[in-house]
């Protein structure tokens, strides 16, 4: 029952780091949870920030907004989904 309590945590503070993400940056960039699977997650980032210079430091920010809630996480991998956003791969440390 631990296990599952400990799992609820990462998700509450994954979700409250991406809502913290998308107050500060919305319009112009969004992130949506797509999926949680066990060590990593997936994340859709979206908005006017894709088609301008530094998308990768809005995937950096996410990983701080998250730090900031105890939770430490490393970028693995992203690439550019077929609707003008990217896709993200964070790693849960």
């Amino acid at each position: 029952m631990g296990a599952k309590n400990e799992r609820e945590t990462v998700s509450e503070k994954i979700v409250k780091g991406i809502e913290s993400f998308n107050g500060f940056r919305a319009p112009e960039a969004r992130a949506e949870l797509l999926t949680m699977d066990g060590k990593e997650i997936l994340v859709r980032f979206y908005g006017h920030m894709c088609f301008t210079c530094g998308t990768f430091d809005y995937f950096e920010d996410l990983l701080y907004e998250i730090k900031d809630l105890g939770l430490e996480l490393r970028l693995k991998k992203w690439w550019r989904d077929e609707e003008n956003g990217y896709l993200v791969v964070y790693e849960i440390l």
